[in-house]
């Protein structure tokens, strides 16, 4: 079965940018009318999330502000529901709880970066350890089912309510990883 989130825009409420939205069809008689989103930049994703509409971008200098200097492709994060609501050319990368996509905290992004560079979700808590909150990061991790991911590079050393599912990477390949790839600037 597969779960699908319709959007709907109510007459009154504030509207979308109409460069971002495409009416889908509208119903005989009813106020509101499904729409499709059309997410081209990282501009448009953020006037999208000034208005409430989960969803977040992934990009290597957000990362690199935190922090951990990277390159990868930016990717389109999008609650599940949503895929088949939003027309994009980004690469996207779903998440099950909308939650994690509204949230601009630290956990939230250690959380999408499992999915893209564990090493680099270990490296952005350890450069940020003082800023970590432990059960957070337990929450946005067992929410999005990546107890994996996280065993994998050992983040049960930060939020150890984390189950430990699976094999680690041995403590000593992690920290050569990690210290071969010095912070540039301040996190």
């Amino acid at each position: 079965m597969e779960q699908r989130l319709e959007l709907f825009r109510d007459p009154g409420e504030r509207p979308l940018p109409t460069a971002l939205v495409e009416p889908v069809r509208k119903r005989g008689g009813r106020p509101k009318v499904p729409v499709l989103l059309r997410v081209r930049t990282a501009e448009d994703v953020e006037s999208l999330r000034s208005r409430d509409v989960p969803m977040f971008f992934l990009s290597p200098e957000r990362v690199s502000e935190a922090g951990y200097p990277i390159t990868f492709e930016p990717r389109l994060v999008l609650p599940r529901p949503m895929m088949g609501q939003v027309v994009t050319e980004l690469r996207v990368l779903p998440v099950r709880n909308p939650e994690t996509v509204r949230q601009d905290r630290l956990e939230a992004l250690v959380a999408l970066m499992l999915r893209v560079d564990r090493l680099a979700a270990r490296a952005l808590v350890v450069r940020n350890s003082a800023k970590v909150n432990g059960s957070e990061l337990y929450r946005m991790v067992v929410n999005e089912g990546l107890e994996r991911e996280a065993t994998k590079v050992r983040l049960q050393d930060f939020a150890k309510d984390v189950p430990v599912v699976g094999p680690a990477l041995p403590r000593e390949d992690i920290d050569w990883a990690l210290g071969n790839n010095p912070s540039r600037g301040s996190p």
